[in-house]
């Protein structure tokens, strides 16, 4: 009967080591081959993530790299999950078109996060960014609704685009070729 016992506690340890592994550790993106060398694509990129408290954003920056340009966007708590595709048209939270300069664009959302706090403070400085790089245009807020945060960017042509998590802080970078 002990030996049952032990066996079974051996099991249980097992399995807690293995689920607090995948929870610190979890799989790349859909559409992704690896995190930290995904391949630029022209087709949606979306992760789903059960956050709970909503992540919350915290800082939007842009960044011009070498054969790219970056948007990262920075959370406090947890990674929200996302989804970033190319559109005809970006759209508000209240479904209206979003302005935005470029040829092309891409609608990101996160979800569950937070852009606003609970007395309607933003948590992020919420200007547009209007870049003169190569290839990012444009990055603008498109609303906080019912724990989505969407952006909509506006980049120079369709280039193809990759999504990259990164930790301590948790950010999304989403880069754009043009």
């Amino acid at each position: 009967m002990r030996a049952l016992v032990r066996a079974f506690l051996l099991v249980l340890l097992i399995a807690f080591l293995a689920g607090a592994w995948q929870a610190r550790h979890p799989p790349p993106p859909r559409g992704a081959r690896d995190r930290a060398a995904a391949s630029f694509q022209a087709t949606a990129v979306e992760r789903t993530r059960p956050t709970r408290p909503p992540a919350e954003l915290v800082s939007v920056r842009t960044a011009r790299r070498s054969g790219y340009d970056r948007v990262l966007f920075t959370f406090r708590g947890g990674m929200p999950g996302y989804r970033v595709r190319y559109v005809a048209a970006v759209r508000d939270e209240a479904d209206r078109p979003l302005a935005l300069r470029g040829g092309t664009f891409l609608a990101v959302a996160f979800e569950p996060a937070l852009a606003r706090a609970p007395g309607g403070a933003s948590t992020f400085d919420a200007h547009t960014v209007t870049t003169d790089y190569p290839r990012l245009r444009q990055v603008r807020f498109a609303g906080d609704f019912e724990g989505r945060v969407s952006f909509g960017i506006g980049v120079a042509g369709r280039g193809g685009f990759r999504v990259t998590e990164l930790t301590a802080p948790n950010r999304v970078a989403v880069d754009v070729r043009g």
